[in-house]
């Protein structure tokens, strides 16, 4: 029997118990061997196997909370580790789809993207707490009359929160997911519909929001700010 048939006909508790040893080996910098954890991975995800997912939610649980603990914005987040770690790895379950699982050959392919879902959660969390005071300023700043539809400009300019946030941003990238992303509240699909001569692809969305939402909830101008609002 190929060791792949030997996997696939392993019980879950039995492939959960030499996950958890080649998890352990691979946090360690050891020697491991990702077979184990990867058949583990392929029935939860390919055959939405509920005896896996439980298996992998106990084995991962705990780690993914370690993430969350370590993220620098976490302690400026009114929400329990424990919270954040359940939407991560909900978030893991609606987008690791079965395509990005093929392409996955390892281990450590496979946890970085959990742990990618952990700072997306925490980014959405502190966009959402601060959304209120950018659309605030928005219509605190609106100079154009009754009927006219608002410019970029109009909704950017003026107003010292606003303005604060622009001298942040690096590129038309960075502004440009800024803007509708608050003002439009257009989701990154919509946005790579919207300005397609701007990004490639959708991945390049996803990862110029991840940096410019991080690097402003770490900026220490915003925050003061913020927090005397």
């Amino acid at each position: 029997m190929s060791q792949e048939n030997e996997l696939q006909a392993m019980l879950v508790a039995d492939l959960a118990q030499k996950c958890e040893q080649e998890t352990q080996h691979y946090f360690r910098k050891k020697s491991h061997d990702s077979s184990y954890c990867l058949e583990l991975f392929r029935r939860a995800i390919l055959r939405a196997d509920e005896e896996a997912r439980n298996a992998l939610y106990h084995q991962y649980r705990p780690q993914v909370e370690r993430w969350v603990y370590r993220h620098p914005d976490f302690a400026t987040l009114n929400q329990d580790a424990e919270d954040f770690a359940m939407q991560a790895l909900e978030r893991f379950y609606k987008y690791f789809t079965a395509e990005k699982f093929n392409r996955s050959s390892s281990l450590a392919a496979i946890l970085n993207y959990l742990q990618m879902c952990v700072n997306g959660v925490i980014l959405d969390c502190w966009r959402k707490m601060h959304q209120a005071q950018f659309e605030q300023m928005e219509e605190d700043d609106e100079r154009t009359t009754f009927g006219q539809e608002p410019s970029m400009e109009d909704l950017l300019e003026g107003g010292e929160l606003w303005q604060l946030v622009k001298n942040r941003l690096k590129d038309e990238q960075e502004y440009i997911v800024v803007y509708a992303s608050i003002s439009l509240d257009l989701s990154p699909r919509q946005i790579l519909v919207e300005y397609p001569d701007v990004f490639s692809d959708i991945s390049e969305i996803y990862r110029c929001s991840a940096n410019v939402w991080a690097r402003l909830g770490r900026d220490p101008d915003i925050r003061r700010f913020v927090a005397l609002k």
